[in-house]
């Protein structure tokens, strides 16, 4: 922000130095003298335009201020709408349609511009809309992949579990028979114990070969499932971003067709007719811009004056706040010299930032 409006807001800002005065005193419970503060009286000093610039609508502010300083600029450069001629000074007439042509191309001009830059605004909106739309789109289509997902792995494990449990079944009684055959019939020699146990160990390295064998198979089905699923959401995530890409460049090129229809329009409204015509038109075009420029001046101004309200109630609530915590007799500004105090200029903004 420019330092002039820094310096009205903090003149702006001046108020706060009486109500924090006022408010402190109603705080201790005394009555304060207008003369200078006595030896123990405890003063505060806060510095008004590091305080407001930390709050957190300072930067709306700002912007409302930037708007407010365009907005100005733009009717500062209005041309004045040119006098009616008499009728009867032909030579007077003359002279005023040539400078009105000029201010006629003038305002074609700014026309013109002024028809870009809302082309471009309403491009921007597409862009911002459109973006909105394909992060919706991708969050829906995730999600649903995601719950699909995760029931096939669900699916999968149920399925993985019941084959493993199937495998265990079917070794398990040929495990048994060769553990009954050591148990009841008997073991003759060391070497038929070798063999029985080598038969025993090669069943259960069979059976879990298969189960490994399972479990990889199961992990293929689920990792082939899971990439097709992936570039099943990504197709139609591409479809989605055409179609609202499409529809966006469609309606921008209706839009610009629309503001070039009203260029045009303008243009002849303009430039049509006789010389007296062409003035009332070019000073009612004028007069119709003039009001709006001022309408939306006077808003901006209202809004600024809204914003620094809001913003210098909360200082002084916050100043006020800080004061009676820290027993403050006097909280004064940097307006004020010569006067040596506590500087409590961080406890605010750090209070404003919370």
């Amino acid at each position: 922000m420019s330092e002039r409006y820094a310096a009205q807001t903090t003149v702006r800002a001046a108020f706060l130095v009486v109500f924090v005065v006022v408010l402190v005193g109603g705080c201790r419970g005394r009555v304060r003298s207008t003369s200078a503060p006595v030896a123990e009286t405890r003063v505060g000093v806060v510095d008004l335009q590091v305080v407001t610039r930390a709050h957190p609508r300072w930067q709306e502010l700002d912007a409302v201020a930037q708007q407010l300083q365009d907005v100005q600029a733009q009717l500062a450069l209005l041309p004045v709408a040119p006098a009616m001629p008499e009728a009867d000074v032909q030579r007077a007439l003359a002279l005023e349609a040539r400078q009105l042509q000029g201010e006629l191309d003038k305002e074609l001009a700014f026309l013109k511009q002024d028809s870009e830059r809302r082309l471009e605004a309403f491009a921007d909106g597409l862009r911002t809309e459109q973006a909105a739309k394909v992060d919706q789109v991708r969050q829906e289509l995730e999600a649903e992949g995601d719950r699909e997902i995760l029931a096939k792995r669900d699916e999968l494990r149920g399925q993985l579990h019941a084959a493993e449990q199937s495998i265990r079944d079917e070794y398990r009684y040929p495990l048994l028979n060769l553990r009954l055959r050591a148990e009841v019939a008997g073991l003759t020699s060391e070497e038929e114990a070798k063999q029985l146990q080598r038969q025993v160990q090669a069943l259960q390295d069979e059976r879990e070969q298969r189960i490994a064998a399972k479990a990889d198979e199961t992990q293929k089905a689920f990792v082939e499932f899971q990439k097709a699923k992936e570039d099943e959401i990504n197709a139609k995530l591409k479809t989605a971003q055409g179609a609202v890409q499409a529809e966006a460049q469609r309606r921008l090129l209706v839009r610009q067709q629309e503001l070039q229809e009203e260029l045009r329009h303008t243009a002849a409204g303009l430039a049509q007719g006789p010389v007296r015509g062409r003035q009332g038109a070019f000073a009612e075009n004028l007069g119709e811009r003039n009001r709006r420029l001022r309408a939306e001046m006077v808003s901006l101004q209202e809004q600024r004056v809204r914003l620094e309200d809001g913003i210098l109630a909360e200082v002084k609530i916050e100043i006020a706040a800080i004061a009676q915590d820290r027993k403050l007799d006097v909280v004064l500004t940097r307006f004020v010299t010569n006067v040596a105090g506590i500087d409590i200029t961080s406890d605010v903004v750090q209070k404003l930032k919370r």
